[in-house]
């Protein structure tokens, strides 16, 4: 039995480490058993889900060295491993001919050069299902910082899917295309990741990543295909790959150069839907879409928020700008954090909002038409209600000219100006929330009587909604 490593190596990855530190050992059953738990760590790296099984054997002609199993489809799948010291010894013993009926991933423990990858290449025909590479190639295939991203990023679905679907070779060369496609300049990075990904996937694995990069070279174009960005509309994104399209465009955005393309994702969203993706877009900017989508999401509550992120003057005369914080779409205006929920549970009220007065109100509160309003007075309490908005602005003038007391504004009710059907939004101050159905735009606007004191100026609603 020969391993070959490749020793010395600056930065070595953990899983040639280990196999190295396995070698060294003088037991060959302590050689054997450290180098099965490297391969395993290795695979269970690429692909967390799956479930491994050793065998007894070791190196041996036609039985696995290991067995992965997962579930696809309600259905356990497996594919069986097998170890071998060298790809070089792969070619040799024509084990790609010997093992095809059992759509084998043949793992090499060496760094072979490039003529054995050569002859390797020449044995694996494109109609097979084996897969054939190195623990030097896996390697170069980083792990995401968080879990939660495993299945978001396009370097992270290939790896999660090497072991279950991959075929042909699997060399340093494609590992580093792999990799690239989340660090190097889109356009190109895209195309090498597409040639990569159809020598290594057959079926719907290979359909929905060439899919998924395609549309990613289309965004980047200078000049995106009108066709491409219709069809988006024709046929939106499902989840899953809105899930890797947006974090990827919006960590580029500088590089997107046409605004239909923000246009066309934007028509995809929905509050609901930005939450539920909120994880893979925490402490992104994503600004560029959502201000472009206000006027189509919907807002169950918004509130205004003294913002914790703002430590200094410098911080806060940055433009306002949408973030996803905690499961829940926020914008940092300045000192203040507006937080949307798209169910009014999803946004809790404060009980030290803002004092406001009529006289402060009256002005912005014409950009509205107001359908009711409490006062609270020092001896008394007023409700004014009405369809008519004229009518409820001409009562509460009546009322201050007639009666003596220091009135204060609890609350007002809102709708947009002039559109009867519009869904109302109660703005309450002390609780220095809004809430009611309304556009994510509306909310913005409503929400912004809740700083009279400290107003969002016209600049940061036009940063937030583009109007």
């Amino acid at each position: 039995m020969t391993i070959e490593v490749h020793a010395g190596m600056q930065d070595e990855a953990p899983v040639v480490a280990a196999v190295r530190q396995a070698k060294a050992h003088s037991r060959s059953a302590d050689v054997i058993d450290g180098v099965k738990t490297a391969v395993i760590d290795e695979l269970k790296r690429l692909d967390p889900t799956l479930k491994i099984k050793t065998t007894e054997y070791f190196n041996h002609s036609y039985v696995p060295d290991l067995i992965a199993f997962w579930r696809e489809e309600g259905k356990e799948r497996e594919r069986r491993v097998f170890i071998r010291g060298s790809l070089s010894s792969v070619v040799a013993a024509r084990d790609v001919e010997s093992l095809a009926d059992q759509e084998p991933l043949l793992i090499g423990l060496g760094d072979e050069k490039k003529k054995v990858l050569a002859d390797l290449r020449k044995q694996l025909p494109s109609s097979t299902r084996t897969l054939a590479t190195e623990v030097t190639a896996t390697s170069r295939i980083p792990t995401l910082a968080r879990d939660e991203e495993r299945d978001t990023q396009l370097s992270g679905l290939v790896r999660a899917n090497i072991v279950r679907g991959g075929r042909g070779l699997l060399s340093d060369k494609a590992a580093d295309r792999i990799a690239a496609v989340e660090e190097g300049e889109p356009v190109e990075a895209l195309k090498a990741f597409q040639t990569t990904v159809r020598q290594l996937f057959t079926g719907a694995t290979a359909d929905r990543l060439n899919r998924t990069a395609g549309l990613l070279v289309e965004f980047f174009k200078e000049s995106p295909t009108r066709e491409t960005l219709d069809s988006l509309r024709e046929k939106p994104l499902l989840d899953g790959e809105l899930r890797v399209v947006l974090p990827y465009v919006l960590r580029r955005a500088a590089e997107v150069s046409a605004a239909e393309v923000w246009e066309a994702l934007a028509s995809m969203l929905t509050l609901e839907r930005l939450e539920s993706m909120a994880p893979v877009l925490a402490d992104l900017d994503v600004t560029p879409i959502v201000k472009r989508a206000t006027r189509l999401m919907t807002a169950g509550r918004s509130a205004l928020y003294p913002n914790p992120t703002i430590a200094d003057d410098e911080q806060a005369a940055s433009p306002a700008s949408w973030k996803v914080r905690n499961g829940r779409l926020v914008a940092d205006v300045h000192r203040w954090a507006l937080w949307m929920g798209s169910d009014a549970r999803k946004v809790r009220a404060r009980d030290d909002g803002t004092d406001a007065r009529w006289d402060e109100l009256s002005a912005p509160l014409r950009n509205f038409d107001l359908t009711a309003i409490e006062l609270h007075g020092l001896s008394r309490q007023l409700a004014v209600a009405n369809e008519n908005p004229d009518t409820v602005r001409e009562d509460v003038e009546r009322i201050r000219e007639t009666i003596e007391d220091d009135f204060h504004v609890a609350a007002v009710t809102v709708r947009e100006k002039g559109d009867d059907d519009a869904g109302e939004v109660k703005v309450e101050f002390e609780a220095a929330t809004a809430t009611g159905k309304a556009t994510v735009d509306f909310h913005v606007r409503a929400a912004a009587l809740l700083g009279i004191r400290r107003p969002l100026t016209d600049e940061d609603i036009e940063a937030l909604t583009g109007e």
